[in-house]
């Protein structure tokens, strides 16, 4: 009997864990029919896996600071396409291109930045046509 409750176990677990492990990458949270492209200045940069987060402030019509957050890859990812943990300071101006959140929230899954006129991926990969910039002497430690 407690070998066929732990075979049962076992059959349980491997039937749910890929729904689980696609659970956190997949894209339901975002609408990527429609990407969004906004510019603001950067309130914080978080290098992080399993992503990095660009916090950034956004005037809206009226005139009113939206705070925005946008997730990229993970940073060893990042690294390869010239991202590095220093390459955004406060202050710093932006302009970001992203599939946002369904719900409307101020967040989104970047595809690609522009930071001081240069062009970087954010799925990883170097970006094209506006060259990927960044430091690539930079481990992005």
């Amino acid at each position: 009997m407690r070998a066929k409750l732990s075979a049962f176990a076992a059959i349980l677990v491997l039937g749910i864990m890929p729904a689980a492990l696609t659970a956190h990458h997949g894209n339901a949270l975002y609408d990527s029919g429609k990407p969004i492209t906004v510019s603001g200045t950067v309130a914080g940069w978080l290098w992080a896996n399993p992503h990095c987060l660009l916090d950034f402030d956004v005037k809206d019509e009226s005139g009113k600071v939206v705070r925005w957050e946008a997730e990229t890859s993970a940073s060893p990812l990042m690294v390869n396409a010239g991202w590095s943990r220093r390459m955004f300071k406060e202050g710093d101006q932006v302009t970001v291109t992203m599939i946002p959140a369904k719900d409307g929230s101020p967040i989104g899954r970047m595809s690609k930045v522009v930071l001081n006129g240069k062009t970087f991926s954010a799925n990883g990969a170097p970006a094209g046509g506006g060259g990927k910039g960044g430091d690539k002497k930079d481990d992005g430690k």
